[in-house]
């Protein structure tokens, strides 16, 4: 289209000044070619006798040869067009899904606030409270780090993020567990690949053993550890996903997601693999300052 031309130009603007180059001096070797070889045949049948014809076939040679090389380089420089006209068209592309996908991301933002969390409201963890999401943020001045991915991914993260666990208080961040199965995708009727997932995964395990006793180890039953509940999670974590799997591949299934959400609800990072606890719960510290105090009536009722 005339856009990508436009850009292909400008990235080699010389391209058409050296084709037409090549097709005025191309053109000037293959008539004085014509003319010399018209020479050499009048010569050969006696018409004229003048005519050094070794000089002649030289210069037939040279004329021609012109020619050969002025084509070749023609066509090397089309080659080249045509591949830069690929680059270019395949860059447009890509930044036109890429526009897509960051709409559909801000949009995705809006559906995170109506999701509700379980968030532990007692300090042994046996009480706890279900609210939106929207209302522990504005309610509470809670930053959530969302982490999805495999069982694996899943206790590494939460291992590492007990190291940090008296930032995660002080700075009121929230840790929000999602795990999923061996990710194996399956196939929907309209041929998107969507993230299978087993209704065992899906319900959090209650820990409960005998007389009641949390069974589960202490970094998964941490205060600053929420869980998803109700509707809506699935079909989130399953969007995020298939983005995180568009820009980073099929790696993406095992190491599994970190999106991390500022208290005003705004995404504002996400990432794939290892979790860089300490510079997320940093970067959630410089985006939101001068917060208002704290409104716990998201907690009532």
């Amino acid at each position: 289209n005339t856009r990508s031309r436009l850009l292909s130009e400008s990235i080699a603007p010389w391209r058409t000044l050296r084709l037409f180059l090549y097709f005025a001096l191309g053109s000037g070797a293959g008539l004085g070619g014509l003319i010399t070889l018209a020479g050499v045949a009048a010569s050969l049948s006696g018409a004229r006798s003048d005519l050094d014809l070794n000089t002649e076939y030289i210069n037939l040679a040279i004329d021609f040869g012109a020619v050969a090389v002025f084509a070749l380089l023609a066509k090397w420089d089309l080659d080249k067009a045509g591949e830069l006209d690929a680059r270019v068209k395949e860059r447009l592309e890509k930044k036109k899904q890429n526009e897509g996908m960051k709409r559909a991301m801000k949009e995705r933002e809006k559906t995170l606030s109506k999701l509700n969390l379980e968030i532990r409201v007692s300090e042994d963890g046996m009480s706890s409270q279900v609210a939106p999401v929207e209302a522990v943020q504005r309610g509470g001045k809670q930053h959530l780090i969302i982490v999805a991915g495999p069982k694996k991914a899943i206790r590494d993260s939460l291992l590492g993020a007990n190291l940090l666990k008296m930032e995660f208080a002080m700075r009121d961040v929230l840790i929000v567990p999602y795990e999923t199965t061996s990710m194996s995708g399956s196939t929907t009727s309209s041929g998107k690949n969507v993230l299978k997932k087993q209704d065992e995964a899906k319900v959090r395990p209650d820990g409960s053993g005998f007389g009641g006793v949390d069974n589960r180890p202490t970094w998964e039953t941490q205060p600053y550890v929420a869980q998803a509940t109700g509707e809506g999670w699935e079909e989130y974590i399953e969007a995020e996903m298939r983005d995180a799997i568009k820009q980073n591949g099929e790696s993406v299934k095992q190491d599994g997601i970190a999106i991390v959400v500022a208290n005003t609800g705004e995404i504002i990072r996400r990432g794939v693999g290892k979790v860089p606890w300490r510079s997320m719960v940093e970067e959630l510290e410089k985006t939101v300052k001068d917060e208002p105090l704290v409104d716990l009536g998201f907690l009532q009722g």
